[in-house]
């Protein structure tokens, strides 16, 4: 991240102009007043390790943040503090983005979802998306709100998939390209933050979302200025919805290793979000 330098505030032609209106009053036999010192909304949070968004560390860093957004950060002194700044010294601390945490199921009830969220800014997660557990009016009640020292929380509501009986019946069922449309339809009318699909026959127990009824719930987010995401398991569906327009995946291909058609597809896409879910805690064998 380059250094953001603050100009001065005080041009010549001002302080000229100060000079003379000074000397003049002086001459006419009135006091004259003391400036005041310049105020500042400007913090300095200094001494801090610093993790920058690309991936560098500043040891011993300077943060300068004016007007609520950062605007200057450097080693050392070399970050521009302006004057009158407020000065915090963060020695021994870090401090890094705040993380955005793009596929959670938080718990239903408004205190259980308000907590989860408290809990997740208290780790350092800025923003949260529900990638399927987020279509109550509790939901969206919660995603409009500034809840203090929570995460913002956004939503893909219900969703879509084939249907599942006994397994998930949050999501829309459809078979046909007019019931996608029609999902997707209802789903800007609520103001989704994406549109979800799930692509999977869950180890052949249900039939999956074909290319045709994917596409058409793709096509009709993008006419509705909405991104779609989609959970998948396999390479090839991987594929097909590349080719489709998706715009993101919700996690990582796990029946096989991407092959050199996957990875040109990809590159052919080069702002499709690919996900990387955390799995469990690693182990010796992995």
């Amino acid at each position: 991240m380059p250094h953001l330098l603050i100009p001065s505030r005080q041009p010549v032609a001002l302080s000229t102009l100060l000079v003379s209106a000074l000397t003049l009053a002086s001459a006419c036999g009135a006091p004259v007043e003391t400036p005041e010192a310049v105020q500042s909304d400007a913090i300095a949070y200094e001494g801090a390790r610093l993790i920058i968004g690309h991936g560098e560390v500043i040891e011993n860093g300077t943060l300068v943040v004016e007007h609520d957004r950062p605007v200057s950060v450097g080693g050392g002194s070399s970050g521009v503090v302006p004057e009158g700044a407020a000065r915090v010294d963060l020695s021994g601390h870090t401090v890094m983005p705040a993380i955005i945490d793009t596929h959670v199921q938080l718990r239903e009830t408004r205190e259980e979802r308000v907590e989860d969220l408290q809990r997740k800014a208290y780790y350092g997660v800025g923003v949260v998306l529900s990638l399927g557990r987020g279509a109550s009016d509790i939901a969206f009640q919660v995603r409009d709100e500034v809840i203090p020292n929570a995460a913002r929380y956004m939503t893909v509501g219900r969703g879509i998939s084939r249907p599942e009986p006994g397994r998930n019946d949050i999501p829309y069922w459809i078979s046909t390209e007019e019931e996608a449309k029609s999902a997707v339809v209802e789903l800007a009318g609520q103001d989704v933050d994406m549109v979800k699909i799930w692509v999977d026959d869950r180890n052949g127990q249900y039939d999956k979302l074909t290319p045709e009824l994917y596409e058409a719930v793709i096509d009709e987010a993008h006419r509705h200025g909405l991104r779609a995401t989609a959970h998948i398991f396999s390479l090839d569906d991987a594929k097909g919805l590349l080719r489709a327009g998706v715009d993101a995946f919700a996690h990582g291909i796990r029946d096989m290793e991407i092959d050199e058609e996957g990875v040109a597809l990809f590159q052919e896409h080069p702002n499709v979000v690919l996900v990387p879910n955390l799995p469990n805690r690693g182990v010796k064998e992995d």
